[in-house]
């Protein structure tokens, strides 16, 4: 006949201890696992282009940018639906340093993922509204030689790619300006490729491929580099540039949390 193990008092002491706490932790545990996790801010726009990446329903995304000339632009979005996020934003021209600031009326952002593709052809396609400088034309370039913030809509795609054994992302698209000027000449196309490489992002973007030939000097180069050291927070140095144009430097903070 087996008999019952037998314990001291001490050991059974630190059992009894020990299976109370697993007990305890076992829920947390379990609520843990069943909570979505934030793993990095995800690149929702790049220096300036649209992606067509959007935020797990319930997150919001704040983000400052400091720009040439001491504008400040705010946006502020917060995701309803998986595929879908709304916003607002707040441009202020001049706001830092001795010139005299230009607050402009606030912006309304929005962005809807159509598709994230198939398992053997993954492509993401979006189409939204939002924020991106006018470049240098016209009236818009004496109101602003730094390249004002006008709004419109677009359509974007986005397409993973492998290159040395490491994921990239290829970003594409198309948008017309519509506030504060109606202008579909102005209308243009978009590219721009971002190389992960752990917590470092670089970025590289061609910007406002107009549709029309003489107008090459128009065409804007973008370089950014995004640091996400963590899960929250994410820093951007960026830098606009074009034929005989004012380089535009940025600095950007992105903060994502959720509800």
């Amino acid at each position: 006949m087996l008999r019952p193990l037998q314990f001291s008092a001490p050991l059974r002491h630190t059992l009894t201890a020990l299976i109370f706490l697993a007990a305890l932790r076992a829920p947390v545990a379990a609520q843990n696992t069943a909570a979505p996790t934030l793993k990095g801010v995800p690149m929702i726009d790049g220096v300036n282009t649209q992606t067509a990446v959007t935020l797990k329903r319930g997150e919001f995304d704040v983000a400052l940018t400091a720009y040439e000339g001491g504008g400040i632009f705010n946006r502020n979005i917060l995701a309803v639906h998986d595929n879908i996020y709304l916003g607002a934003a707040f441009d202020i021209e001049g706001a830092i340093g001795e010139n005299n600031a230009k607050v402009n009326i606030p912006g309304v952002l929005a962005k809807a993922k159509i598709t994230d593709g198939w398992a053997d052809f993954p492509i993401l396609i979006a189409v939204g509204y939002d924020a991106f400088y006018a470049g240098s034309r016209g009236k818009v370039q004496s109101d602003n030689p730094y390249n004002r913030m006008i709004f419109g809509p677009y359509f974007t795609v986005t397409k993973p790619i492998y290159l040395l054994g490491e994921e990239q992302h290829v970003h594409f698209g198309a948008r017309m300006p519509v506030y504060p000027n109606y202008t579909p000449q102005d209308s243009e196309m978009y590219i721009g490729i971002d190389f992960p490489i752990g917590p470092f992002v670089p970025i590289f973007e061609i910007q406002r491929i107009l549709f029309d030939s003489s107008r090459l000097k128009e065409v804007l180069f973008n370089v950014g580099l995004r640091f996400q050291f963590f899960d929250h927070l994410a820093f951007e140095l960026d830098f606009m540039m074009g034929i005989e144009q004012k380089t535009n430097r940025m600095i950007v903070f992105e903060y994502l949390d959720r509800f």
